[in-house]
């Protein structure tokens, strides 16, 4: 009777570890390891590696003039950055079709005499 028991227990667990068991079919693909920049960074350590260094902590107290005037600043910086986009934008380089994004408009060649151009993609 106990043998019987003791057996019917072993068949089930065998049954059951063969339903989990993995399988080599299958479809779902490995994750990619972290990329090197997004590592953790090591801990510094200070003389013969036993103490660690006290990380000195900033306190930011401004007053509310000093917060508006940091971001007027950052205005100021960012209004250059579109004027000089802006102009930029308005050189034939940019703004005339014919140019084909090239720096100086490409030659016209006749038909048998054209190139393949690796820039842009064309034949002129």
């Amino acid at each position: 009777m106990r043998t019987r028991y003791l057996l019917f227990v072993i068949i089930i667990f065998t049954f059951t570890g063969f339903s989990f068991a993995q399988s080599t079919r299958d479809v779902k693909p490995k994750d990619p390891p972290p990329p090197a920049y997004q590592a953790s960074k090591k801990e510094k350590k200070g003389f013969l590696g036993i103490f660690k260094k006290k990380e000195e902590k900033t306190v930011f107290n401004k007053s509310r003039e000093e917060e508006v005037a940091e971001f007027r600043a950052r205005l100021k910086e960012v209004y250059k950055e579109k004027a000089k986009e802006q102009k930029k934008a308005e050189d034939p380089q940019y703004s005339d079709p014919t140019y084909f994004g090239h720096k100086k408009p490409p030659k016209k060649r006749p038909p048998d005499k054209m190139k393949f151009c690796k820039e842009c993609g064309l034949k002129h």
